[in-house]
This record gives C-alpha cells, structure tokens and sequence, in this order.
C-alpha cells in the first residue's frame, strides 16, 4: 500500500471527527472544503490550548501561599558560623616561629595575604617577584591553617539559653573560600569521629525563647545562615555582625521559614525554581545551596580565567591551587570573581546561574544594641525577638495529572480525541502499510460474483466440443425457469457453454413426459 492510498484509507477510518468528510469522493468539493476549513480550525486551537497548558505547567506550577497557624510550629534557630578576621598577632608569632625572629618583616604582610586571601596580593606584588624577601611558593593551604586560630584560640565562653557547653565539641570547621571557620548547627560542617555533633535549638510556644551566647578571643566576623548555606565573599551584610574587642553586642533575630508540599519534590527544578539538599551536582559541598553554587561558580571563573583557584577554595585539588603567578591572576581580576552580577549586565562581574535552596528561611535583624565592656574579649548575643507569627508554604497548583487532563480536555473538545486516536496513527502508516488494507475491495467483488454466474472464464464453466453430445452437469445450478405449460415443474437446471464459440449449443429434445405427481407443488 502506497503512502497516499495509506492517507486516504486513514481519513475514511480515523476516530478523529470530521476528517472522513474531507476524504469522500461522493461529496461535493463545497462540502469537502467546509469540512477541512473546520477541521483546520479546530485542530489549530486544540493545538494553542495545549500550548498554554504546557507554558503553565512549566512556569507557573508552583504557587506560595502564607501560613499563620504559628502555634503549631517548630521554628528553628539559624546556624552561627565565626570566621577569623586578620589577627596580625597571631601572624607575627606564627612568622617568627617558621622563619625565625629575624626575618624581613615585609614577609609577615605576604604571609597574611595568603592566609587571609580575599583577592588582595599588593604586597605579593611588591616584595615577592623582585627577590627582596624570600616568599613561600608553595604549601599555602597548610600554611594558612597554621597561622590562623584554631577553635580554643577564639572561644571563651558559649551558651545556649543560658546554659554552657563546651564550644569545640559543637562548633565544628567548616571550610569556606574566606577560609576555616567554625560552625554550629552546621549540616556543611565537618563532623568529628563520624559523630553527627549537633546542637539544635528549636522555639515554640512552650519554649518560645531561644538565645546563643559567644565571648571571643579574636576579632571575627559572626553568619547567621540556613543550616545548608555556608559564608562566602557574598554574605549579605546584614547576616554578618563584627565581633570587636571590649564591645557587648546584642540582636533580636525575626525568622521566616519556608514549608513545602510534598509534591513540589515531583516537579522539576525549573518549575519551582529551587533545590532540595539532596540535589547536588557541586564539588565543593555535599549539600546543594545558594551559596555553595555561588562558591562552586567562582572556582570554574577562577580556573577558566587563570587555570587554577585559590588555596582556600573548599575541596579543591592539588594540582588546582595556585601559585604566587595564579595569586597575582586573581588579584588582576578581583573584580570579574568578586562582584555578582545579573545574565543582562554589561558590568564587569561573575554571572552564576544559582537558583536558591528549597528550604532556605528569611533573617531579619529586629532590634539592636551594643555596649562597652571591661574586658578584651568581644561578646556577641543572638536572640529569637518572638515567634514567628506566619510562614511561607510552596504549594503545586499544576501537577503531571493536572497538565494530563488539560491536554486531553482540549483534544476532546475540538477534534474528538482521545490517546488511541493517536495511536491510529502510528498504526496506519506502520503496520497497516506494511500488510496492505484488508478491508474488500468492491470491484474484486464484482468480478467474483460474474465468476460465480459462469461468465468467461469462470472456474466453474465446462468446455464442450462442437458436435458432441451434452451430459448433464449437477456441479453448475442456475435458478430455476418454469417450463411454459407446465406449473410447478423445472424445464432445464442446467447452464451450458460452448468452449469455442462462447454459446449455448441447440437445447437437446426434452425427455418422455412422466407423472409428475410425486413432483407437484401441491
């Protein structure tokens, strides 16, 4: 069977309406291109109604809603991440330790770039590729975590509630690309003997006050984040308190949590524009968040522009690290690693296409105080203000079925379809091609019957020779032809043909009349 007789026996069978108006040929052309131009038509917005429901189950499948059912929840309190800020004390002691106390002390600047490094090299720059003092060209990594303060060099004192514990054993290191800092309540941070050291902190109407405690040795800059979130160049400045020395600080902290519907996890990451923990593909964290994407987006910028990242960069290889040459690309290009910027910018700047974490709360600062204190410590105090009194929830609004019954919806009202509509049309133009149309064909049947009546050529038909003598043939019956004279009785049964001449021979004289009362109608 030929492609367009394939076509054509489609539109005479399909379960599509309309469609075998157009393929009959008894119709007149007037009727046959009303029945296209409304076929056309209707096939046309079935077509602009599926589009739109696929446009709103790809852009608009989720929707947030707020909660106000507060007394039923658990709100938890944000991770406090304390991250060394340029302890020079602590660089000339550890300088004087490794080159001794008579070193040149341009050296002790180089070496708090590199263990401090945040872009900056000037005094790489100036003292270390004319020979004038003797920098380190490798080892970097090791050598920023001798020089900067372990976790009994920053904490003195911790509290949770006004309950102490020992800081150490809850605030674990958590490698970041400004460097080690240390953690609590951390799912980043690194865990100590494989146990899952956490502390956690909850709120609730029972409880509904919730206080974290520090006094600091070392100046240090104090995060406030999400659980998965880590501190990077790009902390918001309102999430980040400056611990000082001799200064008492106290913040009110209103938090703002995120739920999700259990079905948002069906839907893609472009339909709610947001990642669980789970969904990472990063190499620099084990978990996925806004800022571990964001770190992990500086560090191919780095290794594209200069072939190598900084010593600081969390889980970076070896062979990745850069030297005092890669340091100084770096610096040249602090601007293009440090500064984010949007896909449409034409500023200079990084671009990431980091989409944020799922469950990543909102912080905001309420209240804040500060005064002095007679001790060279620095004290930092972090409070839940009150509970929170709403919440937001990311609900779908467009699931899978959702989008299933649209479609089908709109396909059933304009073409009259349903799923097997389409699968006739694999089938026609697959396996019904392949084995030809089994539906009869009605000139085969004309020939059949012409055959069956002893026409010419019929299987049926007996030759006769001229001149000889016709036996009766039982095998071909034609209906029978009353005798004239005679009712009830048959004359002839027989239909002979001449093999030559294609005629009847002359009727052989009929046979002695007999009683034909056995044989009556009647």
């Amino acid at each position: 069977m030929g492609v367009f007789s394939a076509f054509k026996d489609f539109l005479n069978n399909t379960s599509f309406h309309g469609l075998r108006f157009v393929a009959q040929e008894e119709r007149h052309w007037s009727e046959r291109v009303f029945w296209l131009v409304v076929c056309l038509v209707s096939w046309g917005a079935s077509a602009k109604l599926m589009l739109a429901s696929w446009d709103a189950f790809q852009n608009n499948a989720i929707s947030f809603v707020v909660e106000s059912t507060y007394l039923d929840w658990n709100t938890t309190f944000p991770t406090v991440s304390v991250c060394e800020e340029d302890n020079m004390e602590r660089v000339y002691f550890m300088s004087a330790k490794i080159y001794g106390e008579d070193h040149d002390f341009n050296l002790d600047e180089v070496l708090k770039e590199i263990s401090y490094f945040r872009g900056s090299a000037y005094y790489i720059k100036e003292f270390c590729f004319d020979g004038h003092v003797k920098c380190p060209q490798s080892g970097f990594t090791e050598l920023a975590r001798k020089i900067r303060s372990g976790c009994n060099d920053i904490f003195v004192d911790c509290r949770v509630n006004n309950v102490a514990f020992n800081c150490c054993d809850h605030f674990l290191p958590l490698e970041t690309e400004i460097g080690t800092c240390f953690a609590l309540n951390s799912q980043q941070g690194m865990r100590i003997r494989g146990k899952k050291d956490m502390l956690p902190i909850l709120a609730n109407r029972r409880s509904p006050k919730a206080s974290v405690y520090l006094e600091l040795r070392v100046q240090s800059n104090v995060h406030i984040h999400s659980p998965e979130d880590v501190p990077f160049l790009n902390s918001l400045s309102s999430e980040v308190f400056v611990a000082a020395p001799l200064i008492h600080k106290r913040f009110g902290i209103a938090v703002r949590e995120i739920e999700n519907e259990p079905g948002v996890r069906d839907t893609s990451t472009i339909q709610r524009k947001c990642r669980f923990l789970d969904e990472n593909d990063l190499s620099v964290y084990r978990y996925y968040s806004y800022s571990a994407c964001i770190t992990q987006c500086r560090k191919e910028a780095q290794i594209r522009q200069c072939g190598c990242t900084t010593h600081l960069m969390p889980n970076a290889k070896p062979q990745e690290i850069c030297s005092l040459e890669g340091l100084m690309c770096l610096y040249q290009h602090y601007t293009n690693f440090s500064v984010l910027k949007t896909s449409w910018s034409r500023k200079e700047g990084l671009y990431c296409n980091c989409v944020p974490s799922c469950t990543e709360p909102e912080y905001n600062i309420v209240t804040q105080e500060s005064f002095g204190i007679s001790y060279n410590t620095s004290r930092i105090e972090l409070r839940l203000d009150r509970l929170p009194s709403e919440r937001y929830k990311r609900n779908v609004v467009r699931g899978r079925l959702d989008m299933v019954v649209s479609m089908g919806g709109a396909a059933g009202l304009f073409v009259g379809a349903s799923l097997l509509s389409f699968v006739e049309l694999l089938y026609y133009f697959s396996l019904r091609m392949c084995r030809g149309s089994s539906d009869p064909d009605p000139d085969e049947d004309d020939k059949k019957d012409n055959k069956d009546r002893g026409g010419k050529g019929s299987a049926l038909a007996v030759p006769v020779k001229q001149g000889a003598a016709v036996a009766p043939l039982a095998a071909v019956f034609v209906p029978p032809r009353p005798s004239p004279g005679l009712i009830g009785h048959y004359n002839s049964n027989l239909l002979l043909q001449d093999g030559q001449q294609g005629q009847l021979p002359a009727a052989a004289p009929l046979p002695p009349r007999q009683d034909t009362a056995p044989y009556s109608r009647f």
